[in-house]
């Protein structure tokens, strides 16, 4: 299957600050939608807990054809944090997962929870229902081991380096393989407490957010 074509903005390789905030853009350059998205439920989130606990893991199946929907892991990533509402007695928990195919044969997901990091201090459990009842959902299912899979935001700290990991689940290298009506990346829709609307606001309408960045096919053609 060859990669859907779309018009969607890239920030291309070499620019490396998107909202006033540091990212890694180099080799494919990131999506603009993206990046957007995952910054504002980053924000938002920090806005409703005193400190997040943002956590990172992938989902694999060799059951997986890149003629497929996302349902799949669409319906596990509410589970999951149906489970974390349960289990944690909290809320207002964000998520991503973004949809790639490089050179393997079948898609996987990388993706990411936002948790209260006051209610889960460790994500250790939390992992290991994960991996449990993705891989127990399928025989052809895999969640392999990744490193570093955890990090904490603050309302003083951490945010900066929190983006500059997620910038990767942007990079425009590895997305497009899928059906038309298929999406590359999804996101919860968490908003920001009503008196911090205008501080998660505050790199909105620079230049980053405006600068006439050219569609995906465009500069595709120009880095191969």
């Amino acid at each position: 299957m060859r990669p859907t074509t779309n018009r969607k903005k890239i920030v291309p390789p070499g620019v490396d600050r998107f909202m006033g905030y540091k990212i890694n853009s180099a080799k494919s350059g990131v999506y603009a939608e993206t990046m957007k998205t995952i910054i504002n439920q980053l924000e938002a989130c920090r806005s409703h807990h005193g400190r997040i606990l943002v956590v990172r893991f992938d989902l694999h199946s060799h059951g997986f054809k890149l003629s497929d929907n996302n349902k799949v892991v669409s319906l596990f990533m509410k589970r999951i944090v149906a489970w974390v509402e349960r289990n944690y007695s909290t809320n207002k928990i964000g998520r991503l997962w973004v949809r790639e195919c490089e050179r393997a044969k079948h898609q996987h997901y990388h993706c990411a929870l936002m948790i209260d990091g006051d209610k889960i201090r460790h994500p250790k459990k939390l992992l290991e229902v994960i991996k449990e009842r993705w891989e127990m959902a399928s025989p052809s299912h895999h969640m392999p081991y990744v490193p570093k899979p955890y990090h904490f935001v603050d309302k003083h700290s951490g945010l900066n380096d929190s983006v500059y990991r997620l910038s990767y689940f942007a990079k425009c290298r590895g997305k497009g393989y899928r059906p038309d009506q298929a999406k590359d990346f999804s996101a919860s829709r968490i908003t920001p407490q009503k008196a911090l609307k205008s501080d998660c606001r505050r790199f909105q309408g620079t230049s980053h957010t405006d600068m006439d960045y050219p569609p995906a096919t465009a500069l595709k053609a120009l880095i191969g």
